[in-house]
């Protein structure tokens, strides 16, 4: 009689789980069907924005860890370096090879992923007065290096970035709750195409990049692309990985990029779907750096690795061609959408 009664949850598990399966998929199924296009995709964009700790444990969590076990060994001490400067009889750098180091440098770089999940928003407000400097610092430079646009070519890149600006920042307003005027758009006049943002949302274009944009729906990429850095809080997190990883070790510097990297294709992802809640075509953001690959060329990717913060264009490319199919049965169904946007031209 016990014998049979002890088996019992072992036989009725099972049967929860169907239960549990059958009930989560009806509501999923409800759920799914009671949501119009644009609530089904600003719900992943939302998700893209805001990951999960277990997210960031999976995108970030081994090149963490990595990074502070062999900033923790490996790499340049303070005082070693104030020592080396003041009297010269020190070395700056130093190598320990201790358990001690090894359990440290675990601990801080997991807690560099928790900061990443749970700090983000703190660090994010401490890194504003530094990076809101940088902006004006390059304001300044573009103002005393060039010569301002004649008024005619100042309208033409107005009548190019604003309607693209404006529609980005409503878009941004409605699914973010970030009021439109917040943000500040300054294209710049500098020679090598780029364009950045800060953590006080501030975004600076540079004009040479309009040509590699082409049309309004490249724009739109390239501005979704920032925008993307400033609503999922990235400066804050690489002010965190600051604290917590020693960046002065160079022996880490493949696993710190291999974040920094993941940062700009989490970016690329938010600002394709800003692109085609915005109205333009989001398969335009490949060819952006189809583009970028054609102008500037392409580094090999294990190269890559210990030379950059950014993943290759032909990287960047593939992974937007992909979001870009998977967007596109929302874009042909949205009503009024703009396609390529107006051309640019000089």
């Amino acid at each position: 009689m016990f014998s049979r009664l002890r088996r019992l949850p072992i036989l009725l598990f099972p049967l929860c789980i169907s239960l549990i399966s059958c009930f989560s998929n009806a509501y999923g199924n409800e759920e799914v069907h009671s949501l119009n296009r644009d609530d089904i995709i600003i719900s992943k964009l939302h998700r893209v924005v805001d990951r999960s700790l277990l997210e960031e444990i999976e995108k970030n969590g081994l090149a963490s860890v990595s990074a502070g076990i062999v900033g923790s060994m490996i790499g340049v001490s303070w005082v070693g370096l104030k020592t080396a400067v003041t009297t010269g009889s020190a070395s700056p750098l130093f190598i320990d090879f201790t358990m001690s180091a090894l359990l440290t440098g675990a601990a801080l770089g997991t807690l560099s992923v928790v900061s990443r999940t749970y700090l983000k928003t703190p660090f994010d407000f401490f890194s504003r007065p530094l990076t809101w400097g940088v902006y004006k610092y390059f304001q300044v430079r573009d103002w005393v290096l060039h010569e301002e646009p004649s008024p005619e070519l100042e309208q033409k890149y107005s009548e190019f970035l604003d309607p693209v600006a404006e529609r980005l920042k409503a878009v941004v307003e409605q699914v973010f709750d970030v009021p439109a005027d917040y943000w500040t758009i300054t294209p710049m006049d500098m020679s090598a195409p780029n364009a950045f943002a800060t953590s006080g949302y501030n975004i600076a274009v540079y004009h040479s990049i309009f040509p590699l944009a082409k049309n309004q729906a490249g724009m739109a990429c390239i501005l979704g692309h920032e925008m993307g850095h400033v609503l999922a809080k990235h400066v804050g997190q690489s002010l965190s990985d600051v604290i917590f990883l020693n960046k002065l070790a160079l022996a880490s510097i493949p696993f710190a990029n291999s974040i920094s990297q993941n940062r700009e294709t989490q970016a690329d992802e938010i600002g394709i779907y800003l692109t085609a809640l915005a109205g333009y075509d989001p398969s335009e953001c490949s060819r952006v750096w189809d583009r970028m690959t054609a102008f500037g060329g392409n580094l090999r990717e294990v190269v890559n690795i210990f030379l950059s913060t950014h993943p290759t264009n032909k990287t960047r490319m593939n992974a937007l061609k992909q979001h870009g199919n998977a967007l596109q049965e929302y874009y042909s169904n949205k009503p009024q959408v703009l396609g390529l946007g107006l051309e640019y031209s000089l």
